[in-house]
């Protein structure tokens, strides 16, 4: 019983383990791949240049894990100094598909920016559907982590979403060619098609720092691309999961509230409101009364200072018998301008500092 208990589960296990796409004879896909340094900063300043290339990959003949294919893609490359060249390229390899390697020879990814590849040497185009979110592999050498089965991808020469699955690598290497002697540090995205495994697109972008012919420097390097026909079916999708999930949960809040508590609830707001703002105004209405009257002063001279100590007393409250205070009364009158009681010997007024006239 218990055996035929762990056979069932092991049954039961292994119908859930999804299988990789086999490669196919005629499989292929054609892409679109633009290539542009820009952002130069130092000896870079200003400077700009483009590398247009249209390519196909075809799958020719499957023999158990040996895929024998073959490449072709021309290409056009300009700079902001003038030079311009194109070029193209053909030839046959073979790649496994059991491990998703180059066999013998490549389809010539000389490396996006100035990488420089090793064995064994991983296929950019393609990967193992069954491996879930989260698992790792290799493209060419750079290490991969599966960040989801279910990402909307744009495909710009349809003006639409497609089914794919997203995974992000980085890497950082030294570059040392025709640009100069830089450290590169890049993030890499790509995108496949779930039901094969084959290539939808990517998104390389890589900042290299350093020197060029003993000056400093630094610029952007930036590789995308994507297909522009395939032999497998793309699975059309919705606008990305972050948009979708946005509107669900905010379209879910609606339906969720009664519209009678909404009106309840606005209804309070606004004679919240509405009291708050009459408070505010009376408040307002008092202080205006309570307020001297301002005058304005002399172009010339600037607003008087305000004394340090706004009633200044020499009365000694208690350390010593009070002492005779004699007042003498003197004539007063108001001043013309904020109205308080001044001495008709003052020259000007105490209060406000306008001159007694």
């Amino acid at each position: 019983m218990l055996v035929a208990f762990l056979l069932v589960l092991s049954t039961v296990a292994n119908a859930h383990v999804a299988s990789a796409y086999t490669p196919q004879r005629g499989d292929y896909f054609r892409y679109s791949e633009n290539t542009t340094v820009n952002n130069g900063q130092g000896v870079y300043t200003g400077y700009t240049d483009q590398l247009q290339t249209t390519g196909m990959e075809q799958m020719n003949s499957v023999n158990g894990s040996i895929v024998s294919a073959s490449y072709s893609y021309s290409y056009q490359y300009s700079n902001n100094q003038g030079s311009s060249t194109s070029s193209s390229s053909s030839d046959s390899y073979t790649w496994s598909s059991s491990n998703y390697t180059y066999a013998s020879g490549t389809d010539n990814q000389v490396g996006f920016g100035g990488i420089k590849y090793s064995r064994p040497l991983y296929i950019w185009f393609a990967m193992n559907t069954s491996l879930s979110v989260g698992s790792t592999f290799y493209v060419l050498n750079t290490h991969f982590t599966m960040l989801s089965k279910n990402y909307s991808f744009q495909l710009p020469t349809e003006n639409k979403y497609v089914q794919t699955i997203q995974a992000e690598g980085t890497g950082q290497y030294q570059r040392n060619d025709s640009y100069g002697t830089f450290t590169a540090s890049y993030t890499w995205y790509e995108y496949f098609d779930p039901s094969t495994g084959y290539i939808v697109g990517y998104n390389y972008v890589e900042q290299d720092n350093g020197q060029f012919q003993g000056q400093v420097g630094s610029f952007t390097y930036t590789d995308d691309l994507y297909v522009t026909s395939t032999s497998y079916s793309l699975i059309p999708a919705n606008l990305p999961t972050t948009v979708s999930t946005t509107s669900t949960t905010s379209q879910a809040i609606a339906v969720a509230i009664p519209w009678y508590l909404v009106y309840l609830v606005a209804t309070i707001v606004i004679v919240a409101l509405v009291v708050i703002i009459a408070a505010y105004a009376a408040a307002r209405k008092r202080r205006g009364r309570e307020t001297l009257p301002k005058h304005p002063y002399p172009p010339t001279s600037p607003p008087p200072s305000p004394p340090s100590t706004p009633f200044p007393s020499n009365v000694d409250l208690g350390s010593k018998p009070p002492e005779q205070v004699v007042i003498k009364e003197v004539a007063k009158v108001n001043c013309k301008y904020c109205g308080t009681l001044i001495p008709t010997t003052a020259d000007r007024c105490p209060y406000c500092g306008a001159p007694r006239q």
